[in-house]
């Protein structure tokens, strides 16, 4: 059986070739991939800016945003069945280690996460994995829809992390795909005062459609007074950074609210400074998110009530033979992408 692939060969180099049919194992199911998003991380990868990992992973499979239907199933799976579409939440952990006999199964210390190198992506025409991470989709569920669970969930994970209610406000800077995601997590949560901060009016204006109350372009301005503007210079509740920035990860502090919560999603990579002096003396809370925890179900539920309207992050969807063409885009139309996705296979 072939198992077409999507391979990073070299920087800025993907073909597509035969992947090795992927091995059953007890408690697995094997999945025909239908769609899978680009993630940042994706790009990254693409960009070989983790140069680290070369040679020893590559050629690389990426991606991990992904959704199918389930051709096989293991002796032992007993809630899943031939033919159930699903959704898949890619890191497999290892139930043993201090922090999954605690709870936190997404810090494991044996995470193996589908492409974080050197564990091999979702970008193939099929895959195995745990059958307890596959969610099967309701029927008025779309595949594609399923696959946009995954950056979904980071955002209504940070979303339900941060304790925000009803009657709070809230600022997001950066309206990337993650942005938007956090957005809707928190018009689905009842939030009615959402601003969106960003530098670019097309990815504002995307920002109000998912359900920001207002959008400030700050490009050449000091972000900081722009926001206060909105807020009487006193601050919103809550804080969302999704830019992964050192600029707006340190204005974030000065932006927030005295008693507030900044909750970290973005990933700033480096060193960064913040004021621990000024986030003292507000009493700010600083958080941080990493990936999700038992959110998936949520999502599903969101999606599925129409509380939650994934597709309106999708900027447009290539067949996988054209999976060069859509990383290119994603790093040449920055702007304007928020989110590709490929098709992989036919549902």
């Amino acid at each position: 059986m072939v198992n077409k692939a999507a391979f990073v060969m070299e920087k800025r180099k993907i073909e597509i070739m035969d992947s090795p049919m992927p091995e059953m194992k007890p408690g697995y199911v094997k999945v025909k991939v239908g769609y899978c998003g680009v993630c940042g991380s994706d790009v990254h990868h693409f960009l070989n800016l983790e140069p680290d990992f070369w040679p020893q992973c590559y050629p690389f499979i990426i991606g991990h945003e992904f959704a199918g239907t389930v051709v096989e199933v293991a002796g032992d799976v007993k809630d899943l069945k031939v033919g159930d579409r699903v959704c898949v939440e890619p890191g497999t952990f290892c139930g043993k280690c201090e922090w999954c006999r605690k709870g936190r199964y997404n810090l494991c210390k044996n995470m193996e996460f589908l492409s974080a190198p050197p564990v091999r992506g979702a970008m193939r025409e099929y895959i195995t994995h745990p059958a307890e991470l596959c969610f099967k989709l309701p029927d008025h569920v779309s595949t594609m829809e399923g696959a946009l669970v995954e950056p979904l969930a980071v955002g209504m994970n940070a979303v339900v992390r941060s304790g925000i209610h009803v009657g709070d406000s809230a600022v997001v800077l950066g309206t990337g795909c993650i942005g938007l995601v956090t957005i809707m997590s928190l018009k689905a949560a009842g939030i009615t005062d959402i601003t969106a901060v960003d530098l670019y009016d097309i990815r504002l204006e995307k920002a109000l459609e998912v359900g920001a109350t207002r959008a400030i372009n700050t490009a050449g301005k000091d972000t900081v007074a722009e926001v206060l503007k909105y807020y009487d210079g006193i601050g919103p509740d809550f804080v969302f950074e999704t830019a992964g920035s050192r600029h707006t990860a340190e204005a974030a502090v000065y932006i927030c609210k005295k008693g507030g919560v900044i909750m970290q999603v973005g990933n700033v990579v480096g060193e960064t400074s913040l004021n621990l002096q000024k986030m003292c003396d507000k009493e700010l809370t600083f958080m941080t998110n990493f990936r999700y925890l038992n959110i998936y179900p949520t999502c599903v539920e969101a999606i599925a009530a129409g509380r939650i309207n994934v597709k309106d992050i999708v900027s447009r969807v290539y067949p996988l033979d054209d999976a060069m063409q859509a990383f290119e885009d994603c790093v040449n139309k920055r702007q304007s992408m928020v989110k590709a996705v490929l098709k992989i296979s036919d549902d």
